[in-house]
């Protein structure tokens, strides 16, 4: 399981200080969660999605089956952003047969109690992140 420490940076804006989270909308199902999410939060979990993919893709070109690798994902405490205890991502690629029939467990816990477990596609959940990476970069 990935643990990421990082705790999201302030900065100051003409109205005052802000958090440098943006929101995050993850599309599970027909169900849409936003949630603070920072760029370099995002680059992490792009990162891990992409090792995630790369699994598929030696999983399909493997001559015999084995076990592979699962993804956990998570961010806890501080780095989880601003009123979230907890957002946690999973995919176990031995039960899916490609990276398109893939779904990952995510899980939200917010301060106060707050927890929300869903299963969503690892295309949509990528996608999500790669939009959310594309307006940062404008």
């Amino acid at each position: 399981m990935r643990h990421f420490t990082s705790s999201p940076s302030l900065q100051t804006t003409p109205a005052g200080p802000a958090a440098a989270a943006q929101h995050l909308a993850l599309h599970i199902g027909e169900t849409t969660i936003q949630l603070p999410f920072t760029p370099s939060q995002a680059q992490q979990l792009d990162a891990e999605l992409a090792k995630l993919l790369q699994t598929f893709a030696d999983k399909q070109a493997a001559k015999r089956p084995k076990r592979w690798d699962m993804m956990e994902v998570c961010f806890s405490g501080p780095e989880a952003g601003q009123g979230l205890e907890l957002l946690e991502l999973f995919c176990n690629p031995n039960a899916h047969a490609t990276a398109f029939d893939a779904k990952l467990l995510v899980t939200v816990k917010a301060a106060g109690g707050l927890k929300i477990m869903s299963e969503g596609r690892l295309s949509a959940i990528k996608s999500d992140l790669d939009a959310y990476l594309a307006t940062q970069q404008s």
